[in-house]
């Protein structure tokens, strides 16, 4: 049995009790595709937009407090990034201790199930840190573009 805080199992991506609802944007593959263009494309813009604000706040780089700010997002960036380190060593070290379990099956049944089990729990958690990492990503344009169109905005005045 793994020691990793979440069991894996088949369930819906949907949210739990709720019905699955189906967009009909023709076939799911095609939706999939659809959707994650959108979702770049919006990424992209964001991105676009947060460099017209970063060439904007070029006017400010002599700026003490613009710095004193811009150091406080990346101190909290690198302490988001040592937590999600943290947490995959911490993953790795418990799969690594499963993994070694696997020695212990009697039969071909349970050696496939403990099998079957440390590979969920690494899909687990490989998707997990994947997910923390986009997180972030996002999390960070989107706090750098609410910073930067404050400073700009207030350089307008």
């Amino acid at each position: 049995m793994s020691k990793l805080p979440v069991s894996v199992g088949l369930k819906a991506i949907d949210k739990p009790g709720a019905p699955a609802v189906r967009e009909s944007n023709g076939p799911a593959p095609l939706a999939v595709s659809m959707k994650a263009h959108t979702l770049v494309q919006r990424q992209a813009a964001r991105m676009v937009h947060n460099s017209v604000l970063s060439a904007g706040l070029a006017s400010r780089l002599g700026d003490p407090q613009v710095w004193s700010e811009w150091l406080q997002l990346q101190a909290a960036v690198m302490q988001r990034l040592h937590q999600q380190n943290l947490d995959w060593r911490q993953g790795c070290a418990i799969l690594a201790e499963d993994y070694a379990l696997i020695r212990h099956a009697n039969t071909m049944s349970k050696m496939a199930e403990k099998q079957g089990n440390f590979f969920s729990q690494w899909m687990l958690l490989l998707t997990d840190q994947a997910t923390s990492l986009l997180e972030l990503m996002e999390n960070i344009h989107v706090d750098y573009g609410y910073w930067a169109s404050q400073k700009v905005a207030i350089e307008a005045e």
